[in-house]
């Protein structure tokens, strides 16, 4: 996977202005309407049509658009992508539509992955959760709890952890029984293949077979996931996602 460019530290640095310019403090004060209003964008919410969330532009002020049916964590952080999207001039055009695709895109250095790791840092503060990240035991509980607390997605919360958490972990999105993407700790050395099949012995692959996965955390064999380079073993908690068809499985290197 490669490494933050230039514009995804730029989205980050341009979020964390925003949560200082607005003094949030704790979880409970990023009220992401209120901070849209402020920067001249109303939220609307309405039925959308083969989109996840648009944001029309006219003048100074800006409409940003929300399907009414989603989940709360879902139109918190549609509403902070397309501020994103804003806040960077990216809306050129009167309009710009952006899809649930868009909205996965965590692994490119697209305007889209730009407006992403903008609503991550928007709605995550590293500066309000990185304490929360440094655990021993890595499972997605303390994530889910992150997530809880600050109503955030938790696809953007797992993210979050283990780029701020200091043990050897990783966060891998698979779909269609591929390895699509994937994001890792500073310390986190074995090579994960990006577009690799998931492997029989990873719980990933039993998702994608119709079979039920382990709900908790599982100790597998370690090159079913890397290049294991005399690494035998690792710990894999996954989850899936049925609506959207996908599994992030939370990697760990356990000390010894």
């Amino acid at each position: 996977m490669i490494d933050i460019g230039f514009k995804l530290v730029e989205a980050e640095r341009l979020a964390s202005a925003t949560i200082e310019e607005f003094g949030i403090c704790s979880p409970e004060h990023i009220r992401i309407r209120d901070i849209a209003f402020a920067k001249g964008a109303m939220v609307v919410e309405e039925k959308l049509t083969r989109a996840a969330a648009s944001i029309v532009k006219a003048g100074n002020r800006a409409t940003i658009r929300i399907p009414p049916t989603d989940t709360m964590e879902r139109r918190r952080f549609s509403i902070a992508h397309e501020l994103g999207h804003l806040v960077m001039g990216h809306v050129v055009s009167i309009k710009k539509v952006c899809s649930n695709a868009d909205m996965m895109d965590w692994y490119q250095s697209s305007q889209e992955t730009q407006a992403n790791f903008f609503a991550s840092e928007l709605i995550l503060p590293a500066k309000l959760v990185s304490s929360r990240c440094d655990i021993g035991n890595i499972s997605f509980e303390p994530i889910k709890k992150i997530a809880k607390d600050f109503r955030a997605s938790l696809t953007a919360t797992a993210i979050k952890f283990v780029r701020l958490c200091p043990e050897k972990c990783a966060i891998i999105y698979s779909t269609q029984g591929k390895i699509k993407w994937f994001y890792k700790s500073p310390d986190w050395w074995p090579f994960i293949h990006k577009d690799k099949k998931l492997d029989k012995r990873t719980l990933a692959y039993d998702f994608f077979v119709g079979q039920p996965m382990d709900p908790d955390p599982v100790e597998v064999d370690a090159d079913s996931w890397v290049e294991s380079r005399g690494l035998d073993e690792i710990v894999e908690h996954s989850i899936a996602s049925t609506q959207y068809g996908f599994v992030l499985s939370l990697l760990w290197i356990k000390p010894r």
